[in-house]
């Protein structure tokens, strides 16, 4: 009997996953962003509707790789179920703390090879096309906002005016994806909108995520930039950043990237007179 006991608590304590699920979405409800409680309620759901409500510790790489091929049968590009690979190795690292299981039982899966592409941007002209169409002054202000902090969407919905401080020319993320805070030093153009907005308190930008989305992509479509995508505006800002002559470094803690690598992709945006610099070195 006590060998018996010994074992079990070696192998972790015995939960279904729907119990799990719950208890891990309460958890993220407290302390996660809510884009990202929502994006682990439907993908944790789905994955248990596929792989059935099994014991936690019974999950394995097998039913991984059937939930992934069934997602990509179904549609859906590598780069969701990349995310939905992430969503529930996240998930699983949290049942390895709580000691539902002694390992991670999807421990060096590996995320869908991708092959990256350049991202997109507007060059300043473009910038200025754009901000022509928009014909709301208060779309103006958020369209800027995008474009002069390199913000993602998730972080401009939840952005309050507390946290912008025009003495110190500043704005400080909060509760940013990688669970850091940040700050963004305030660009003089920018500065002028947010003394014209400023309130005490309150949402900066008082919209719904869809609805910004579904606003900013029609003024793109009218200036001639239909596929342009609102986190294109991100990647605006530290391509023109990266342009000017920023280093790398400088852009990722701008931009709030966890690795360096992931700010790697603006390295080939780097100026030609860098460039022509070091080929001066002698060697």
């Amino acid at each position: 009997y006590l060998k018996g006991k010994i074992i079990l608590l070696s192998e972790g304590k015995k939960i279904k996953l729907s119990e799990f699920i719950e208890e891990y979405l309460e958890w993220c409800r407290e302390n996660r962003s809510d884009e990202t409680f929502k994006k682990a309620q439907y993908v944790l759901n789905k994955f248990k509707d596929y792989i059935g409500d099994i014991y936690v510790k019974s999950i394995n790489k097998k039913h991984m790789d059937d939930y992934i091929s069934k997602l990509l049968s179904e549609g859906l590009s590598r780069t969701t179920a990349n995310i939905h690979i992430r969503t529930i190795k996240s998930a699983l690292t949290k049942a390895v703390e709580w000691e539902y299981v002694k390992e991670h039982p999807l421990r060096g899966y590996k995320l869908l090879k991708i092959q990256q592409k350049p991202p997109k941007f507007l060059l300043p002209q473009q910038i200025k096309e754009v901000e022509k169409i928009i014909d709301e002054e208060i779309w103006q202000f958020v369209f800027r906002l995008f474009i002069y902090t390199g913000m993602r969407l998730g972080e401009i919905t939840r952005l309050k005016w507390e946290h912008i401080n025009l003495n110190r020319e500043i704005i400080t993320v909060e509760k940013s994806k990688s669970f850091h805070s940040r700050v963004i030093p305030i660009h003089p153009t920018l500065k002028k909108d947010i003394i014209r907005y400023k309130k005490d308190i309150g949402k900066v930008v008082p919209f719904k995520r869809r609805y910004i989305q579904e606003r900013l992509k029609n003024y793109f479509r009218k200036a001639g930039y239909p596929d342009l995508r609102v986190h294109d505006l991100r990647h605006t800002f530290a391509s023109l950043m990266v342009m000017a002559g920023v280093d790398l470094k400088t852009v990722q803690e701008l931009l709030g990237h966890q690795s360096y690598r992931t700010t790697e992709i603006y390295a080939h945006l780097a100026p030609h007179h860098l460039k022509e610099a070091i080929k001066k070195f002698p060697g």
